[in-house]
């Protein structure tokens, strides 16, 4: 099973996928290059920001995965940011019917981090401090408390453009209140083991965070070496 990453950020999606993948498939070993994928590898590549994941970056990607002929999964990794899950999916798939380089031997898989990829991480509970010391920390978990409701519905915090930028200054709030940093060019602690094993604890445990559930399934597949419906 050979996988081929598109992801969408520029910094977070570059520091925690590898490490999330060597946790839950650590057969999968990281290529530097497409053309030295061989027997149970992945590569991963940035495509710097969205709207580039659904252009030329993409048409590369599938230009690589052809030339090679080496990867049986290409996955696609974008926020679903204002839109609905659904609708960035659509969106994928029509990019990549749209492409002038058409994917043939692989299968695409289409991962949108519901609203971002902080949205997923708001899923430890373990972090979360029911009663910190920070007025603003304070005021977010009055508006939603994020241990007690599922992240991805959320509503949208007064003063924010968007649910990514509330959920991300979320996250950074928490990790303040525990006397820890948090940036998307350095996540610290949310890539350690601990952290993603909250992760999945939070989906056995409940029906919250489901686009991450879905990456969990996925990773599930290549470690079982199952070829995809």
């Amino acid at each position: 099973m050979n996988v081929y990453f598109l992801v969408e950020g520029k910094h977070t999606e570059r520091k925690l996928y590898p490490l999330w993948l060597s946790y839950a498939v650590p057969q999968l070993k990281r290529v530097n290059s497409p053309a030295d994928a061989s027997e149970n590898s992945y590569y991963l590549v940035s495509a710097e920001g969205y709207p580039s994941i659904i252009g030329k970056i993409l048409t590369d990607s599938i230009q690589d995965i052809e030339d090679t002929k080496k990867f049986d999964v290409f996955v696609v990794v974008l926020d679903a940011d204002e839109r609905s899950v659904q609708e960035r999916i659509n969106e994928v798939t029509h990019a990549v019917e749209q492409s002038k380089i058409k994917l043939q031997s692989a299968r695409l898989e289409v991962i949108v981090q519901n609203r971002c990829i902080e949205t997923w991480l708001l899923g430890n509970r373990k972090i979360f401090i029911r009663q910190p010391q920070d007025d603003k920390l304070n005021q977010f978990i009055a508006h939603y408390d994020i241990a007690l409701y599922d992240p991805e519905l959320m509503p949208l915090f007064s003063g924010f453009n968007s649910h990514g930028q509330f959920h991300k200054e979320y996250v950074k709030s928490i990790f303040k209140e525990r006397s820890i940093s948090y940036a998307p060019h350095n996540p610290g602690q949310a890539g350690e083991q601990s952290y993603f094993e909250q992760l999945q604890k939070r989906v056995d445990e409940t029906n919250h965070i489901q686009s991450f559930a879905r990456f969990l399934q996925l990773c599930e597949r290549f470690a079982n070496r199952q070829a995809l419906p």
